[in-house]
């Protein structure tokens, strides 16, 4: 079965015990205003121009059999993209018209205009995954399928799971379990470790900020924490959005409720993501004038997850 994956990272110490390898797919269920792997969102394949990268030497706009690529201000006003460069000879993307066809980037010399992903078979992914085995064996770790959600490619999320859990090699996924309980379950006798991100409690500000509803997250998370599996609750600390103090409290309370004791992770704020937005030709003005939280901002996050009796496994950056 193929799939669409962002990359596959090797020896990564983040997405759960030991020395792990990573897996990134597309596509999600959310839509979260921060999303530090936007280019996860889609489950397609998108073309990025990378301007620093770029030698001008024109040889995509010949490529191109649509005239989907213009130079800096020569696209036509609806749908072009534009990724400054800084030189105002920049190559304008036209999103209406490219239809990701590839053949800008086959003849691109510098790799400027590239996909965010490529299609794979889970074997070719397994085959990646396994190299590692001994490393694996030797740190206590494994691989993780993250993303974008696992719970959207399912079917070749399982396959890869099957397939290393088959081999004797821990697991794990990475999801905000916005699916239905059915599609979860099918995840349960593959998945070593599930690493779940709460957001947002409130329910408004939740479908404001991520584009759905807590309430089916919630629901699954209540099941999920019941069945004893091992459990890792994410809770990314956005200024002003997720990281207050009453967003931190009400989080920290519902997972106490539904498992005493239980593992959670604070991921600060990381601003380098913006620089993907710019990449894509996306709208920035989220990420203005935000900055990670500092030391006493996290102590204090940390002071309202341990007085729940939870166990704060220690921050580190989205």
């Amino acid at each position: 079965m193929d799939g669409t994956i962002i990359d596959i990272k090797r020896f990564t110490l983040h997405d759960g015990p030991g020395l792990r390898s990573t897996v990134f797919l597309k596509g999600c269920g959310l839509h979260c205003a921060w999303c530090h792997n936007p280019e996860g969102i889609e489950n397609s394949l998108s073309l990025w121009y990378l301007p620093r990268q770029c030698i001008h030497c024109h040889s995509c706009l010949a490529a191109c059999p649509l005239d989907a690529l213009s130079v800096d201000g020569n696209a036509d006003a609806d749908g072009g993209d534009r990724a400054a460069g800084g030189d105002g000879l920049s190559i304008v993307i036209n999103r209406q018209r490219c239809d990701n066809c590839g053949l800008c980037a086959e003849a691109c010399p510098t790799n400027a205009l590239s996909f965010d992903g490529q299609r794979l078979s889970s074997a070719a992914v397994v085959e990646v995954l396994l190299r590692d085995r001994q490393f694996y064996a030797e740190s206590g770790g494994g691989i993780t399928i993250s993303g974008g959600d696992p719970l959207v490619q399912h079917d070749f999320t399982r396959e890869i799971l099957a397939q290393c859990k088959a081999a004797g090699v821990h697991t794990a996924i990475e999801t905000g379990l916005h699916g239905s309980w059915e599609l979860i379950e099918g995840f349960l006798p593959l998945t070593d470790l599930f690493i779940v991100d709460l957001k947002i409690s409130d329910p408004e500000l939740h479908r404001e900020y991520t584009g759905g509803d807590n309430a089916l997250i919630r629901e699954n998370y209540r099941r999920l924490a019941a069945l004893g599996l091992e459990l890792l609750t994410r809770i990314p600390l956005i200024p002003r959005v997720t990281a207050t103090v009453e967003n931190i409290l009400a989080i920290a309370t519902f997972v106490r409720a539904c498992r005493a004791g239980a593992q959670v992770e604070l991921l600060n704020f990381n601003p380098l993501a913006e620089n993907k937005y710019l990449l894509m030709g996306r709208d920035r003005d989220f990420f203005r004038n935000m900055a990670p939280l500092d030391a006493g901002e996290l102590a204090g996050f940390r002071a309202i997850i341990e007085a729940e009796g939870l166990v704060e496994t220690g921050e580190h950056r989205l």
